[in-house]
């Protein structure tokens, strides 16, 4: 960032619970995550991330219900980039509850092939934090720090 832009800049997007609408959370992170330096590897990181978070809110917090909308919060700060991802969701995750980390190894023997989003997200970020959201719904906040 330039001297002359703030400490902390907010991008928020409210986004359809449709498939596809993850590619405009993806293109708007990886836009803003280059113009803060960081590199195409961790760039790619970030994409992969966002695409997970955003398609597991709709499909499993949504449930593909069109009126329901994933908000996705960007925060660029200084040395790192804070993504939150929200959906309005009727099934909520227990206050407090730890969100296990799904062992590959279960993933690749399902049959489905789910359960490789959470993994991934916690492989590629700095930090992930799934809490409840403020709109009732569930959420899941990531961290990537900006390598110089």
């Amino acid at each position: 960032m330039s001297d002359n832009e703030p400490a902390e800049r907010v991008i928020e997007l409210r986004l359809p619970s449709k498939l596809g609408y993850e590619k405009v959370a993806m293109d708007t992170a990886s836009s803003l995550a280059r113009r803060m330096g960081f590199l195409p590897d961790r760039v790619e990181a970030l994409r992969t991330a966002i695409a997970e978070a955003v398609t597991n809110a709709i499909e499993h917090g949504n449930a593909h219900d069109s009126e329901m909308r994933v908000l996705v919060m960007l925060t660029a700060r200084e040395d790192e980039l804070v993504v939150r991802v929200a959906d309005q969701g009727r099934k909520q995750l227990d206050q407090g509850s730890i969100v296990p980390t799904p062992r590959i190894e279960d993933a690749l023997n399902r049959q489905d092939k789910g359960g490789w989003g959470i993994w991934l997200i916690r492989e590629l970020m700095d930090e992930v934090e799934f809490t409840t959201a403020p709109s009732g719904g569930n959420q899941v906040r990531m961290v990537i720090h900006l390598e110089r």
